[in-house]
This record gives structure tokens, C-alpha cells and sequence, in this order.
């Protein structure tokens, strides 16, 4: 949640994530750790100069009435977490009133408009483009990537699915931020895999990488060769081939040891396709080594075939293919 409060005050909270936020601050459960996330953030609000505490009253005014609109829903809440709630709106309107500020006070020396951009690679097709700051961004399939259009002190990006990245060292922080992990860089390469329902994994190719668990709040350096994957609560790191984690970006799939349950779910975003794997267990014991290169997904499909004792079913109504376990064997 730490971090989901950073993003905020960066303006890079999805409407999801606001939704989270908001969901989190009327949870009476959640005082005390909402009172420790919000001090840092409070103490510095009131050593802020006076120019900076309400340069727009209207904007406060509404926010104040939404939370007291919110209140009188909810109707009776206690009336200690009222007074942290209104501590809470306090800090997010100053948040909202400098980032104001400082756009405007940007804008009278070199006028711009600061927005939120995303760049999406669909199922069967990657990208790669540059970032404000130079720094070079490689998009694999299924994935998105969200950053503001313009960065300050502090370089911030939102990663959905895995990219590739080669972080211009300026001076300033690098953040890749994903559901589950923070990425802290300076300048480096490194591939970065955060799909939905998968482990975190984060393998670095030069320089050196911060590794947070948004969850548990462990943290680890990398050097290169090396890898951090969440799983669970663990946050392990070794070392690997890191042209297994970063090949994509140059066209290429490998395999090593890999179970077919894994593999399936690179070849549907790689080619944009629905695999389903039949109900049997023998299914997830088989593994595949190798190298794929320009193969259409036929190819594949009679490679997997001719590799492993399995069968493959395709349903031109779903256009869904259906992997079974040979029979007879």
C-alpha cells in the first residue's frame, strides 16, 4: 500500500488503484497502518512553505465535500477514524496542490502538458519505443507499459506483463512499478516479467537493480547474471542464463527444461492464439529444450508433437487448440 501512496503523489495511480486506495482509507482495521504510511507524508506537508498550502480552495472544498458525502453514506463511523479520514483527505489535497503548482510554475518558463501515456503490445506482436528521458523500452506481447509524458526528480513507470529496459543513467531514480514488485535503477539493462496470475521475475543483465515485494517488504540487490522471483512470500534470488529471460526482444523463445504449462502460455501470447491442456496430470510432467525462431505456429505445434507423446485438437468454432495426452501410451 506504500507504494500505491508514492504512485498517488506521483500521478500515476490507475482508476483501479485510486479505487484501492480509497477502499483501504474507510477500513477501520487498517488505522494504524494507514497512520504510519500517511506520517511521512504529513510531517513533510507542514514544513512545506506557505505558497504551497492552498493554492486552490476549490479543489478543496470538493475533495472535503466527497468525503464527507462518503461519511454520512456509511453512516455513524467512529469518530476517531473520521478525524484520521479528514488527516488523510489533508495530505492527498496537498499532494494534488503541489503537483498543481508545480506544473504550473513549470509552465510559465517552458510550457508543456504533462500526461499519462501507455503503450500497449497486443497478443502476437511486440514494440519497442524511447522514453522522455532516452531510455529505451522493448514491450512483449500481452503487456502495457504507463508513464507520465514528461519526467522531473524522479522517472516513474507502470509495467503490466514483461518488458526489456535500458535505463539512461541522468542522475535520477528509475521505477518500474508492477502489482507485486518495485524496480529501482539508476542506468542498466534488465528484463522485468509482472503478467497477472504468474511469478515476479526480474533478470538483470548489467548494473546493478533494487528488488522490492510490495507485499512483504523485502528487498534485494542484483548483480548482473542474476534473478529475483517472488513466489509466495519468498523472494529468492540466483543465478541464470539471462538469454532465457531477455531472447524475446531479438525474436527468439528458449526453453530449458520447461514445463508444457509454462510453455503454452508464451506460445498464446507469442502467437496470439487459445491453448487449453486436457485434465490430466501427465500433461504438466512433460518439458521441453529448445530454441524457436521464425516458426509459424503450425511448426510448433507438429514440433511439440513429434517431441513429447501428446496430441493436439483445434476448434474452428472457439478457435481454441486442445493439448491431450496421446493415447495408448
Amino acid at each position: 500500500m506504500d507504494q500505491l501512496f508514492r504512485k498517488y503523489l506521483n500521478s500515476v495511480l490507475s482508476p483501479e488503484e485510486y479505487s484501492k486506495v480509497s477502499d483501504f482509507l474507510v477500513d477501520e482495521k487498517n488505522e494504524a497502518v494507514i497512520y504510519g504510511l500517511l506520517k511521512p507524508f504529513w510531517d513533510k506537508s507542514l514544513q512545506e512553505d506557505n505558497e504551497f498550502q492552498d493554492p486552490n480552495p476549490e479543489l478543496k472544498r470538493r475533495i472535503l465535500q466527497t468525503i464527507m458525502i462518503n461519511e454520512n453514506n456509511t453512516a455513524k463511523k467512529d469518530l476517531k477514524v473520521f478525524r484520521l479520514i479528514l488527516k488523510v483527505a489533508a495530505v492527498l489535497v496537498v499532494g494534488l496542490i503541489i503537483s498543481t503548482a508545480f506544473f504550473y510554475h513549470k509552465s510559465a518558463q517552458t510550457p508543456y502538458v504533462a500526461e499519462i501515456q501507455t503503450i500497449n503490445a497486443p497478443y502476437g506482436a511486440k514494440t519497442s519505443f524511447t522514453l522522455p528521458d532516452g531510455s529505451l523500452v522493448w514491450l512483449n506481447s500481452g503487456s502495457s507499459v504507463s508513464f507520465n509524458s514528461h519526467f522531473d526528480t524522479t522517472r516513474f513507470v507502470n509495467l503490466k506483463g514483461e518488458a526489456f529496459f535500458e535505463v539512461k543513467n541522468n542522475g535520477q531514480p528509475f521505477h518500474v512499478l508492477t502489482s507485486t514488485g518495485d524496480i529501482e535503477v539508476m542506468g542498466t539493462s534488465f528484463n522485468v516479467s509482472a503478467f497477472a496470475g504468474e511469478n515476479f521475475q526480474t533478470t538483470l543483465l548489467t548494473g546493478i537493480v533494487k528488488v522490492k515485494d510490495l507485499q512483504t517488504g523485502k528487498q534485494v540487490s542484483l548483480t548482473p547474471g542474476q534473478q529475483a522471483g517472488i513466489y509466495g512470500t519468498d523472494l529468492k534470488v540466483e543465478n541464470v542464463e539471462t538469454d532465457m529471460f531477455s531472447s524475446w526482444k531479438d525474436g527468439k523463445l528458449i526453453f530449458r527444461n520447461e514445463y508444457l504449462p509454462s510453455v503454452t502460455k508464451r506460445l498464446e501470447r507469442w502467437y496470439n492464439v487459445k491453448i487449453e491442456l486436457a485434465n490430466d496430470k501427465r500433461l504438466s510432467e512433460i518439458s521441453y529444450t529448445g530454441v524457436l525462431e521464425m516458426e509459424s505456429f503450425s511448426e510448433v505445434l507438429q514440433l511439440l508433437k513429434v517431441t513429447a507423446p501428446i496430441d493436439y485438437l483445434y476448434n474452428e468454432k472457439t478457435r481454441t487448440i486442445r493439448i491431450e495426452y496421446k493415447k495408448n501410451q
